[in-house]
């Protein structure tokens, strides 16, 4: 009977430590030796990963600022000209209530294009097509060795899509990239896109070439969405009114196409996942209501449609308990609740914005334990 009451108590504090932000697990691994394992065992990490407490919104959007000031130009009422800027931003609060923003930029290792966050991590495509992994929670990044497909001087980037999860055969944490990219002395596109796979526990590449169709379909402003050790892609919507998807399992490393719920061709689509489920959400701008569908047992079932809204532009991602973001055609962000119909307007003043879940991270980029023992 003491053996079960131990077994409890150990269990509820798991529970509870995996509930806390990673400041504060990295102040606790030193309590004693057994909290140290704990909170770098791969288990506990994916259990700390997956609850909601550690679930944050992080934005990134464009405001006009004014230009530097190297610069002479002026406007007829003495002011200065005005340029888009970029900004990376993140929501602390976890519940939403209090919507003052953290900026990260300064944070950010390097300067480059941004993916993610993926498990926390983000990816950074730096100005030389180095690719380095960020932990924005843990402040630890890793600029992963050169890719040689892209070391000569006129190959560039013409597209990229990315991934960062867990292979849950070897149970090892792999980046996957999908590019498409440009000779610049001949102005020709390659015909098959590279695909490379990074492995974070060997530091190295493996790339191969595809020639399959449908990579070069993926929907545009989409980013990829893990769900059970592997990556999904939502394609361009055809003329059946199918969307197809794509899938890349991290285990045999191989594609796969499958087909999604039938969607008008009026309507704005995201991939997401809800209730532990691959999920679709759609718009019918025809109709000005939602639609989400989950993928069970392999078919799709009908979860709840909602609405009409009128100046609803587009779905974006699910948030906690069903909520979901969305944007209007006045560019703002809301937040709307399915279950109870409330709406949380963020006052989000910009040229544009995308929204991005994070989850805070206790992975370690850097290899070994590297984390732990700074």
């Amino acid at each position: 009977m003491m053996i079960d009451n131990a077994d409890s108590l150990e269990d509820m504090m798991i529970e509870i430590l995996a509930m806390l932000p990673v400041k504060s697990l990295l102040r606790l691994r030193w309590v004693c030796k057994s909290w140290y394992n704990l909170i770098k065992d791969p288990i506990f990490v994916d259990k700390h990963l997956k609850n909601d407490n550690n679930t944050r919104l992080i934005v990134i959007y464009a405001k006009e600022v004014e230009k530097g000031s190297d610069t002479e130009e002026e406007r007829a009422d003495g002011s200065k000209p005005v340029e888009p800027r970029d900004f990376l931003a993140l929501y602390p609060d976890e519940t939403l209530e209090d919507l003052s923003l953290q900026e990260l930029e300064s944070q950010q290792p390097v300067i480059g294009l941004i993916w993610g966050p993926y498990s926390g991590i983000m990816l950074i495509i730096g100005v030389t097509n180095l690719v380095t992994l960020w932990n924005i929670a843990t402040q630890e990044f890793r600029t992963l060795p050169k890719l040689g497909i892209i070391s000569q001087y006129y190959i560039r980037l013409f597209t990229t899509e990315a991934g960062f999860g867990l292979d849950l055969v070897t149970n090892e944490y792999k980046l996957v990239l999908i590019m498409k990219l440009l000779d610049e002395r001949q102005m020709l596109l390659y015909e098959f896109h590279h695909v490379v796979v990074y492995t974070l526990v060997t530091n190295s590449w493996r790339v191969f070439e595809c020639s399959k169709s449908f990579l070069n379909d993926i929907a545009s402003n989409n980013d990829s969405v893990y769900w059970v050790g592997a990556f999904y892609w939502l394609l361009e919507l055809k003329n059946d009114s199918h969307p197809g998807i794509i899938s890349f399992n991290l285990g045999d490393e191989e594609f796969q196409e499958i087909q999604g719920p039938p969607i008008p061709e009026s309507a704005e689509v995201t991939l997401d996942v809800y209730n532990d489920s691959l999920c679709v959400l759609f718009l019918d701008t025809n109709i000005h209501r939602f639609e989400a569908w989950v993928l069970k047992n392999g078919n799709w079932i009908k979860e709840f449609t909602v609405g009409p809204f009128i100046g609803f532009y587009k779905p974006l991602q699910f948030w906690k308990k069903g909520s979901f973001f969305v944007e209007l055609n006045t560019r703002q962000l809301l937040l709307y609740e399915p279950s109870t119909g409330e709406m949380w307007d963020f006052e989000l003043e910009c040229l544009w914005f995308s929204t991005h879940i994070y989850k805070e991270s206790l992975i370690t980029i850097k290899g070994g334990d590297n984390l732990l023992d700074e």
